[in-house]
Formats: structure tokens, C-alpha cells, sequence
């Protein structure tokens, strides 16, 4: 059984505090993905299991072991780079068999190890060609076979397709989430592409600062942000969010968008817990949550459409509310062009509210 845990870990940079009192447990078997922005700490705390960094204070536990204080060949992780760092001049099956002929292992055996892996990522009729005469994908699944040649407690993977186009990392995330589930292996991954954080985790990770703002399932992560940043950093368009007002009178509620004239009609149950010292409010809501009329509806405001944005399956179209400008997803063609007039109504079982000063989710739902 391979978990792995990190307790209270801290780690500096000169006066920078790239990872801030991180706790996080990583269940057998697991994928999890640490998503975050560049220079948040995510690669900085992959590095620290692998134990190509060093950590200030606290415990790295890798099946339950301690391994904070071991040297990184002692802690039988494998790691895949965002390069693909192949040796150029050995072919393919030198390059996955170079870690295992490194610690001895008898010649047939590493044949076969080799071959075996070979066929799981699909790559046997390669095994004879050298890195130059490989396409992109082919490198990064040479990358990802010469780690699990190895069979290690655990894979730990650091953007390992940023580099690929779009079409590939694709390709590349089907093949991972696969391989991922042929071989069970306990996996971290890290990336800033929150796409691909959704598709492949278990569980995501969300970093920012150094400390860990979120974690939870893909699905958790997007439909219940706890902060505004994790709510404008997963998903695609992020969320909306809008500086509101709360009120309520003769059994109604109203949340109206800064600098607009009328209010979205809300449940008197879902504002009633709003606290009293927090009227002035900062609402979430995703793109898909809102509804658009193209005539007038019951619990419809008037607006005017300002950008289209066509994108096939979908489209998407920024609609102006007071000063605020509103992401809406409609299906293709729904809505002519700029300066079209609109009505909108919000979902109010998928609105969120947070503290204008923090920043974090008031919890409250219907």
C-alpha cells in the first residue's frame, strides 16, 4: 500500500515562502493533481517527495515510512519531467532499459520488463528507433515507460505534456487517465491547466501563495469554491463574479449587480442567511448558470449582448449588467451579435456569495 503523506511541511526560498505549512494525504492508488499558477509551490512540493528539494520543517511519509531525510534513490519514486530528458544517442528500449540496468537487474529480465511496458503504452514498434525520429507524444510515453520500468511506490509527474499541442496533450491525457487506471499506480501530477486537472484527478489540488486553498473532487472544486480564487481559476470561462447588494422585503430577495437599476430575484431562504454585516457582497456564477432570453420572461432583466464568441459546441456571449460584464453560455447561434437585446435570469441553486474583503465563500446554498 502506497500513501503518501505530507505533515506541516514548510519550505523557503531566501524570504520567500514557497510552501506554507502544506498537509495533504494522497491515498493508495490515487490520482491527485496539484493545479495552480506558476510560482505557486506545486512543483516545489512534488520536487520535496521526490527529494529534489529539500524541506525546512516537517514529514514526508511515503507507506507510512519517513522519507523527508532519505536521499532521492532511497525513496523508490519515479519522476517525469516536462522534458523529456531521453539520452538522444540510445534508442528507445536503451532508454527504458537504462534505469533498470543501473541497478543490476539480469539481462532477460529487463528484456522483458521492458517489453511489458512497452506494450502498455502501445510504443513495442518503436523500441528499435532513437529520440530524434519520434514525434512528440511517442517521446513523452518513452518518458513516462523508462519511470515505470521501474515499478515505483509512486509516479510523480511535473507537467509532463505542456510542451505538446493541443491535439496531442489530448491524446496524451486519455492515454494517462488509461494507463493510470491498467496500472493503479499512486500518482501526483502537476499543472496550471485546470482542463487537465478536471480530467484526469481524483482529486485536485489547488495551490496559490504556497498553501493550499482547495482539495477536492473535480467535481467538488467547480461546483463549491471555497474562495474566489479557486472559483476564477477552475473552469472555462472561470466564474462571473460581480460586486452585488443583498435585500429583501415582503417575502422576496433581490441581489442587485453594482451600478444596475433592478435586481435578480433570489429565494428569501437563500438570503435570509445572509449575515447582516455582509450585505455588500461579491456574487459567483458560471457561465452555464445563466439563463438568456432572446424576449421578455417572468424574472428576466433586460440587458444587451456586447462580445460573441463562437466556439462550436457552444457559444459564448459577454452580456452587459450594470458594471459588471456577464459570461453566458448559449447553444451556437443563439444570439445574433453584439448589441442584440437579452434577458437574463440567474440559477440561484448554483449562485455563490463571498466576503468582499476575504474573499472567501459564505457557504450559503439553496
Amino acid at each position: 500500500m502506497t500513501q503518501i503523506e505530507l505533515r506541516n511541511i514548510n519550505k523557503h526560498f531566501g524570504p520567500f515562502h514557497v510552501i506554507n505549512n502544506v498537509n495533504l494525504t494522497v491515498k493508495d492508488r490515487e490520482f491527485v493533481v496539484f493545479l495552480g499558477q506558476s510560482g505557486c509551490g506545486k512543483t516545489t512540493t512534488l520536487r520535496s517527495i521526490a527529494g529534489l528539494e529539500t524541506i525546512d520543517s516537517g514529514e514526508i511519509l511515503i507507506g507510512g515510512t519517513p522519507v523527508h531525510m532519505l536521499k532521492p534513490e532511497a525513496r523508490d519514486v519515479a519522476f517525469v519531467f516536462q522534458s523529456f530528458a531521453l539520452y538522444p544517442h540510445l534508442t528507445v528500449f536503451e532508454n527504458m532499459a537504462f534505469p533498470l540496468r543501473a541497478v543490476g537487474m539480469a539481462k532477460a529480465e529487463v528484456a522483458a520488463t521492458v517489453e511489458r511496458v512497452a506494450g502498455v503504452l502501445q510504443i513495442r514498434p518503436l523500441l528499435k528507433r532513437r529520440p530524434s525520429a519520434l514525434s512528440g507524444g511517442d517521446l513523452q510515453r518513452v518518458a513516462i515507460g523508462r519511470a515505470l520500468v521501474r515499478n515505483p511506490k509512486a509516479m510523480l509527474m511535473d507537467e509532463p505534456i505542456g510542451s505538446l499541442d493541443a491535439k496531442l496533450r489530448e491524446e496524451m491525457r486519455v492515454e494517462l487517465k488509461r494507463l493510470h487506471v491498467e496500472q493503479g499506480s499512486t500518482t501526483i501530477y502537476v499543472t496550471h491547466d485546470q482542463i487537465e486537472a478536471m480530467a484526469l484527478a481524483d482529486r485536485i489540488v489547488v495551490m496559490h501563495a504556497g498553501v493550499l486553498q482547495q482539495v477536492g473532487t473535480p467535481a467538488e472544486v467547480y461546483a463549491n469554491p471555497v474562495n474566489l480564487f479557486v472559483a476564477q481559476f477552475v473552469g472555462s470561462p472561470v466564474m462571473n463574479v460581480a460586486d452585488v447588494t443583498v435585500s429583501g422585503a415582503a417575502g422576496a430577495g433581490l441581489v442587485t449587480v453594482k451600478g444596475a437599476s433592478e435586481g435578480f430575484a433570489f429565494p428569501p431562504a437563500l438570503l435570509a442567511q445572509v449575515p447582516d454585516a455582509a450585505r455588500a457582497l461579491k456574487l459567483g456564477i458560471r457561465p452555464e448558470a445563466i439563463e438568456v432570453a432572446l424576449t421578455p420572461a417572468e424574472g428576466h432583466l433586460a440587458a444587451e449582448a456586447h462580445i460573441v464568441e463562437p466556439l462550436g459546441s457552444h457559444d459564448i456571449v459577454d452580456i452587459r449588467v450594470g458594471d459588471s460584464l456577464l459570461r453566458a453560455r448559449t447553444r451556437p447561434g443563439f444570439v445574433a451579435g453584439p448589441g442584440t437585446p437579452v434577458w437574463l435570469r440567474l440559477d440561484p441553486t448554483r449562485a455563490h456569495l463571498f466576503d468582499s474583503e476575504t474573499g472567501n465563500s459564505l457557504g450559503i446554498r439553496l
